[in-house]
């Protein structure tokens, strides 16, 4: 790709290798990983070193967040458990205020309104079973 037609945010494809280092160098390249919620154990240490005590500053304040982090996941889940109660309550309501007016339908002597009425209301309950189930199903690869 030229120059001109290239993002500029992008470098350019063609880098200029490293430089050798001269004869009789040895460079070598230590790479340390290190994973987990807190520092490292040398850099507590060093932290150590500027404020006496850092580490134990650093390790209550991650206790701390870690409380706070699990009871928001409580409450969160308690407040969706609600919220799906409430909606299931809800449901079943609806789904019986439709039944009894299909089944008064019924009695008034109109049978096109309570097949209609039933017939959706049952239809949906049904589908709405059917989706719960497809949508907990997990996915094959």
């Amino acid at each position: 790709m030229r120059d001109s037609k290239r993002n500029r945010n992008q470098p350019s494809r063609t880098t200029p290798a490293p430089a050798a280092p001269p004869s009789g160098i040895v460079l070598t390249k230590t790479e340390e990983l290190w994973h987990g919620p807190l520092p490292h154990p040398e850099t507590l240490e060093q932290f150590r070193a500027v404020v006496p005590d850092a580490p134990e500053r650093i390790i209550a304040q991650w206790e701390e967040e870690s409380r706070h982090r699990r009871e928001y996941e409580m409450v969160a889940l308690k407040g969706a458990l609600r919220r799906d109660s409430r909606g299931q309550t809800f449901a079943i309501a609806f789904a019986l205020g439709a039944l009894a007016l299909a089944g008064l339908a019924v009695f008034y002597n109109q049978p096109w309104v309570a097949a209609v009425v039933g017939t959706g209301t049952i239809g949906s309950v049904v589908g709405a079973f059917l989706y719960q189930r497809q949508a907990q199903k997990p996915k094959s690869k």
